[in-house]
């Protein structure tokens, strides 16, 4: 057992959102003037503990339900392929799984702690959606609205108010748009799945629509997050130096025209679910730059 067989398992790459999203609430916390660091480093670490727990359980339980041994695997859907390949065993994943959970809920106490207990709602909501997304979530049409808020909405609300527990308009609008754009991971990656999810006994937003209504579904709520950053940057809610979360647009416009290609064209869907990493994560590091930045400038 290897550190990199680990490093795949749980996705190692994918680590970046939860601490990106930290960033994100963290910055509007220091452009209203607030911030601590220890409160910072400990919520980061919960974030991306509850992260590991998702993508390791999800990979328990597909291999226990025989998902992934029918999934067209890629570096954003269809498993590892650890736990099918033998380089892992299922109950290794599963111990790993729950010991993150329990130490991310040691952490989170000692955060609440330290700040209000008005976070501990939001952190059991949010631990909640972890543990239960596979098992429960993703089997109800559930699953893309667990992702939207437990990894997105609930992280970036969290992480603004272990700084400042009293919530703003423009954090709700910043959660509004990490919640859309986790939801929207979701989402895309289901496409190549599709078949796989219904053998497994999925439910999701992709079976119930069919491909073509969810690609456009899909590039609807993609640029209704530009929508909502113009409109509260407008509004006066957002500095003008958040707009440098546009610069994500075309990267936008990829991934939803390759929402319309045929998943099974692996290669050029391949192209589209790049591009839809690329501008979650860079909208909302942009957004977080132009905070900081607009911050620095007001010092």
């Amino acid at each position: 057992m290897s550190l990199r067989v680990w490093l795949v398992e749980i996705r190692a790459p994918f680590l970046l959102l939860p601490v990106i999203l930290a960033i994100v609430g963290s910055s509007l916390a220091i452009y209203d003037g607030y911030f601590d660091a220890i409160n910072f480093a400990l919520f980061t670490i919960v974030l991306v503990l509850l992260h590991i727990t998702v993508n390791t359980l999800n990979e328990y339980y597909d291999h226990r339900t025989g998902i992934d041994f029918n999934t067209r695997k890629t570096m954003f859907n269809g498993g590892t392929g650890i736990l099918q390949t033998g380089l892992l065993l299922p109950r290794q994943v599963l111990t790993v799984s729950i010991g993150c959970f329990i130490i991310a809920g040691i952490i989170a106490g000692v955060v609440i702690a330290r700040t209000s207990l008005l976070l501990a709602p939001l952190v059991i909501l949010g631990m909640l959606f972890s543990l239960f997304y596979t098992q429960i979530f993703a089997r109800n049409m559930l699953g893309e609205m667990a992702a939207g808020l437990g990894l997105g909405v609930l992280p970036v609300i969290g992480a603004y108010m272990i700084h400042n527990p009293v919530l703003t308009v423009p954090c709700i609008a910043l959660s509004a748009m990490a919640g859309i754009l986790t939801f929207n991971l979701l989402l895309l990656n289901e496409f190549p799945d599709l078949e796989a999810d219904m053998a497994g006994g999925r439910k999701n937003i992709v079976m119930a629509l069919g491909i073509r209504k969810a690609a456009w579904l899909y590039a609807i709520l993609t640029f209704s997050v530009y929508a909502i950053l113009l409109i509260f940057v407008i509004l006066r809610s957002l500095p003008t130096l958040s707009l440098l979360g546009l610069l994500t647009l075309p990267f936008a416009f990829k991934a939803a025209t390759m929402a319309f290609i045929d998943p099974r064209k692996t290669g050029k869907f391949l192209q589209g679910q790049k591009a839809n990493v690329q501008m979650i994560l860079g909208t909302q590091a942009f957004v977080a730059i132009g905070l900081l930045a607009a911050f620095l400038l007001a010092t």
